[in-house]
């Protein structure tokens, strides 16, 4: 599923919206959520998946997902959903995370 959230600045109250890729279930009290930050910047890194299929998720130009950015997003931040990721780009997603991490 793609979303548009808030994007919370640590540093202050401000956020940012942008687009997320969830990865997963809402835990917790809080009900925090894993997230893939995705962006228009072409500056990937090796572990950074660009989507094929972009407008399938919602997107409005050529994307990036950030897997290197792997964030934390609280459900009430999620604005609405956009999109969705197609099987090629979910199985590129699958594959970097297996990279990224080393468990």
């Amino acid at each position: 599923m793609v979303c548009l959230a808030k994007f919370r600045f640590l540093e202050s109250d401000k956020h940012k919206l942008r687009p997320v890729i969830i990865i997963g279930h809402a835990y917790g009290a809080r009900r925090i959520l894993i997230a893939v930050p995705v962006s228009s910047s072409s500056n990937a890194e090796s572990v950074d998946v660009i989507l094929q299929n972009w407008q399938v998720a919602g997107l409005l130009k050529s994307s990036v997902a950030r897997l290197h950015r792997l964030s934390a997003v609280l459900q009430e931040d999620l604005l609405e959903e956009i999109g969705s990721i197609d099987k090629k780009d979910q199985a590129s997603i699958r594959s970097a995370l297996k990279e990224l991490f080393t468990l």
